[in-house]
């Protein structure tokens, strides 16, 4: 057995080898200095009243990141034999610097409003856009390693939803979407609730049936809200293709909860 790994149930949901929790720690120092170091730039070519509000508000969104994946840590274990890994491994480790991109995006959320120079707004594009394009890397890197994990999973599936609110948002506030695709924003946070709630109740939560459709129609969203925070692209272009797109994804959304709460499919079945 290999140094990164621990016998099958080594140790329980409460309690996270130290190792683990020490890289997720140097993993936390590093992404706090990138983006310190990306304000200090920003200072030199804006001032420090520009920088200031987009290092809080990133260090805020690299809080929300870092906090997902500490209250997954448990799950850092493999699907199939329950072994656990006490190193975060390749795939974990993309997935937090998509993480890092995403909160470096969410800085400019704070400087919306400021006249930049016309440069700089190239950057939150290529910040999320690097990020939607390493949604398929962290899975492949897992699976090369060796070591995929429910930790991965779900901190994959978070970290995408976080990262259709910030950049929505922001292409929002620069007039590249329409408020109205907010809606795809929510939707995953209100399906979550749902579940929630249901669970808090003692309604019976069905599984969702497999379905490639979904994971597409979710990338799609991601390449469709990199490619409005491009400056070049026209805003009445982009508007009116996330008015398109978003109808497809909030359909499914609603599909699914039918799944889920036992009145569509083989949860419908089950309940006659």
């Amino acid at each position: 057995m290999s140094a990164t790994t621990e016998a099958p149930g080594a140790w329980p949901r409460d309690k996270v080898p130290r190792k683990l929790k020490r890289e997720l720690r140097w993993v936390a120092v590093l992404g706090t200095s990138l983006l310190a170091a990306m304000a200090l730039v920003l200072s030199v070519l804006e001032g420090p009243a520009a920088a200031l509000p987009w290092l809080l508000a990133g260090l805020v969104g690299w809080g929300f990141v870092l906090w997902q994946c500490h209250k997954r840590l448990y799950l850092n274990r493999r699907s199939l034999d329950d072994t656990g890994y006490a190193t975060l491994g390749h795939g974990n480790r993309i997935t937090l610097l998509r993480g890092l991109l995403i909160a470096a995006t969410a800085g400019f959320l704070a400087i919306a409003h400021i006249e930049l120079q016309a440069w700089l707004l190239y950057v939150p594009a290529a910040l999320y856009t690097a990020a939607a394009l390493g949604d398929g890397l962290d899975g492949y890197m897992a699976r090369r390693q060796q070591q995929t994990t429910r930790l991965g999973m779900e901190l994959d599936t978070g970290l995408d939803a976080f990262g259709l609110v910030i950049a929505p948002l922001l292409a929002v506030l620069y007039g590249k979407l329409q408020v109205s695709y907010l809606l795809v924003s929510i939707a995953y946070y209100l399906f979550q609730w749902g579940i929630y709630w249901r669970q808090s109740h003692g309604n019976p939560v069905h599984p969702l049936p497999p379905s490639s459709l979904r994971r597409y129609l979710a990338g799609l969203q991601m390449a469709l809200v990199a490619l409005a925070l491009w400056p070049p692209l026209p805003a009445e272009l982009t508007r009116n293709l996330g008015f398109a797109l978003m109808i497809p994804l909030l359909v499914g959304f609603c599909r699914d909860w039918l799944h889920v709460s036992g009145r569509l499919g083989a949860g419908r079945e089950s309940s006659l």
